[in-house]
């Protein structure tokens, strides 16, 4: 069991049972807990900010996530030290890099440099190794009626293989909360204040949806985190030796209407992307050398400044932050975490199923459906073009599926359907 060194700490010991035990119900360390999250619903004053509760945030503890996933059997598996992976030429031995695994990066290669280059805790020796935290969140309708819907966060630890990882009954995805969506009650608190227009309850209703979001990580990055961020936990890990265990997070994985939320920045404002201050004006140089320089030379960095007084859609706000399409919310992970090395920026990594699979391929296969269509003879070519896909075989377990229905057509394609038709259009490219 693992064994937390600071008393802030809540001890991971093994208790007697009659302990552990309350009115019949048997905690566990990574228990669930619930919280209600409260928000501030500005006016133009700041002391006549009215406060709005949402109940029901049901998350675990990051830290004691963390300690259950380093003392479980699949924790043997995890990479504690970083590596270069290099490959090797057999015909003229010279050598190529491989960037395959996040444990391989530069990324954690650095971290791991600044974790050493630390001053250790007082009468500590232990080893000092990295928790590399991937975090994936993504709304999802539970039903195809109604509007019931979740919205999960999951937990991913680089330190073990993609391979693993990835695997569908691995394991290695922990569910640590469920964030809770804005209740419509809200609208009438909205409509209570006074001299509101309707464009000015619909920009607070979308300013609310920020300030929630970033409540809930508020609750999630609590003290017992920081403190281990910081200066480490003592864990005893799953082989039995005593190490002290640095959470780190690096990347964090959702659609673009997240990354938004993430990087407070307005949904597809003028400077829409959440990693650089490229504006709208230039996107038709997408993919040229000086479009990439640009991205290096013209990355986010968080800025603070005082707009209160002022409604949330004034004129004035846009003029202090429209630049950079900024929003007026208070980012928590550059308050709680930047100061120690955070960016949030750089921590948003490319969504390769909304971003490409159902983003950019799906655009670009239903334009060539349509070029294909209004061709002399089209609905025949559409025709042989479901046929051919008809004939290609399946691949590999569940690498590329038989093509059962019209391709053409697209009915209620997932990710998946999209990612084989990716594939078996790619040799023709």
């Amino acid at each position: 069991m693992p064994v937390a060194e600071e008393p802030s700490l809540r001890p991971l010991i093994p208790v007697p049972p009659q302990s552990r035990i309350r009115r019949n119900k048997i905690e566990f360390p990574d228990d669930w807990a619930q919280a209600d999250v409260t928000i501030s619903i500005p006016t133009k004053s700041k002391d006549d900010a009215r406060l709005f509760t949402v109940p029901g945030f049901h998350f675990r503890p990051l830290i004691e996530v963390i300690c259950s996933a380093f003392v479980d059997v699949q924790a043997n598996a995890f990479h504690l030290s970083p590596f270069k992976y290099m490959w090797k030429d057999p015909l003229d031995s010279h050598q190529e890099r491989v960037f395959n695994e996040l444990y391989t990066s530069d990324s954690w290669l650095d971290a791991q440099d600044e974790l050493q280059k630390l001053p250790r805790e007082p009468g500590c020796t232990l080893e000092r190794v990295i928790a590399g935290l991937m975090f994936f969140s993504d709304t999802t309708h539970l039903a195809n009626f109604g509007t019931a819907k979740a919205w999960p966060l999951y937990l991913y630890f680089g330190n073990l293989t993609k391979y693993a990882r990835s695997a569908p009954k691995s394991g290695a995805c922990h569910l640590v909360g469920f964030l809770p969506s804005l209740p419509d009650r809200v609208k009438d608190l909205l409509s209570s204040l006074p001299r509101i227009s309707k464009s000015g309850i619909t920009a607070l209703h979308t300013h609310c949806r920020r300030e929630l979001f970033h409540a809930c990580w508020d609750t999630l990055l609590d003290e017992k985190f920081l403190h281990a961020y910081k200066h480490g936990m003592v864990l005893k890990c799953a082989d039995g030796v005593l190490r002290r265990i640095f959470p780190h997070i690096f990347t964090y994985s959702a659609d673009y209407p997240e990354k938004v939320l993430i990087a407070t920045i307005k949904d597809m404002g003028s400077c829409p992307c959440p990693r650089c201050l490229t504006p709208k004006n230039v996107f038709t140089s997408l993919g040229l050398r000086k479009d990439m320089k640009s991205h290096l030379q013209n990355l986010r960095v968080y800025i603070t400044t005082n707009v209160w007084g002022n409604t949330v859609d004034s004129t004035k706000v846009e003029e202090m932050l429209g630049e950079g399409s900024w929003v007026p919310v208070v980012n928590k992970f550059v308050e709680k975490l930047g100061a120690i090395g955070l960016d949030p920026f750089r921590m948003l990594v490319v969504d390769f199923m909304h971003e490409c699979e159902l983003g950019t391929w799906k655009a670009l296969f239903t334009h060539l459906i349509r070029i294909l269509s209004v061709l002399p003879g089209g609905n025949q070519l559409v025709a042989i073009l479901d046929s051919r896909f008809r004939q290609v075989p399946s691949f590999g377990n569940g690498v590329i599926r038989i093509f059962v229905n019209n391709t053409s057509e697209m009915k209620r394609l997932a990710a998946r359907d999209f990612e084989d038709i990716l594939q078996v259009c790619s040799p023709f490219t």
